[in-house]
């Protein structure tokens, strides 16, 4: 082998982390540039820093897939083969992950171990919620996938689909607290088992506000189950005032919870989940919400 070259394989040890829609692999740290593959899942929006922020250098090349950037008015693609770079940014770039996709990042360090730790982060607390609650494994992932897809066509875009994303996947970061009797009882909850379930939503939001990155995104998590009417918890809030994104987060929550089976019913097939769904329009939810949220369900064939 030639003196100073250093050769990786792709069964050799690798610098991961990983949650369900995001992998990293850390493939090269050299002085001043790291070299960076990732996996995304179709659907998911991520970012760039704005120089405020983050000062380094990144390069990102796209290897399989298809991205979207938001530009002006419109967007650009990008293909495989493609390419974007910047050493310093005014504001922060967001992508639209179309396809599942594979990336090649080159750039400054820390920049793995910034994303590293906001991956462990997300994926420990996702963790802790299913292993509390079974019957919900892959909800989380399922209405993150509803609530951006829903959320873009209502003309969200940027910051509001990123915190979108943290709330949804960590919205019953809550239930951790509520006991394995109520969250598995196969029948209707007492009024005192009620009250202690709906603490979920506050608890949550006030585990969320620990982290900073999630600050923003605790206050979606905090409203996901006040109503439209104005008859939900735990503020009771109505209409507009309940944040767009909790609306969008409400809608489908109750249709992946009515979709899929639960200890305390059967799951409904996807026409009569949608047709409640449709029924609940101006009461439990925002009927805006519901007609984009039933497009974007049946666009996806979930």
């Amino acid at each position: 082998m030639a003196e100073g070259l250093t050769v990786g394989r792709r069964e050799g040890p690798k610098d991961t982390a990983a949650k369900p829609s995001t992998t990293l692999e850390l493939l090269a740290r050299e002085g001043l540039v790291e070299v960076t593959r990732q996996h995304i899942k179709a659907g998911k929006v991520f970012y760039l820093d704005e120089e405020a922020v983050w000062k380094g250098v990144e390069f990102l090349y796209v290897l399989s897939g298809l991205l979207s950037l938001k530009q002006g008015e419109g967007e650009v693609l990008l293909f495989p083969g493609d390419f974007a770079h910047h050493h310093g940014l005014a504001e922060r770039a967001y992508f639209h992950v179309r396809e599942d996709t594979e990336l090649l990042l080159v750039s400054s360090p820390p920049t793995f171990q910034l994303m590293r730790d906001e991956i462990d982060d997300m994926r420990s607390l996702g963790q802790s919620v299913e292993e509390k609650d079974a019957a919900t494994e892959g909800h989380s992932q399922r209405i993150e996938r509803l609530v951006l897809a829903t959320a873009e066509r209502l003309g969200l875009s940027g910051e509001q689909l990123i915190l979108l994303s943290y709330a949804a996947y960590l919205h019953d970061i809550g239930k951790l607290g509520v006991s394995d009797d109520i969250l598995n009882k196969p029948g209707p909850l007492t009024e005192e088992e009620r009250e202690e379930m709906q603490r979920h939503a506050a608890d949550g939001a006030r585990i969320l506000a620990r982290k900073a990155f999630l600050k923003q995104a605790s206050e979606i998590v905090l409203a996901h189950h006040e109503r439209f009417d104005g008859t939900g918890y735990p503020r009771g809030l109505r209409g507009e005032e309940i944040p767009i994104e909790a609306r969008i987060l409400a809608v489908a929550d109750a249709y992946d919870a009515m979709s899929s089976q639960r200890p305390y019913g059967v799951a409904l097939s996807k026409d009569d989940a949608r047709e409640e769904i449709s029924c609940h329009a101006g009461t439990q939810f925002d009927p805006t919400v519901v007609e984009a949220f039933l497009a974007a369900v049946r666009a996806l064939d979930v």
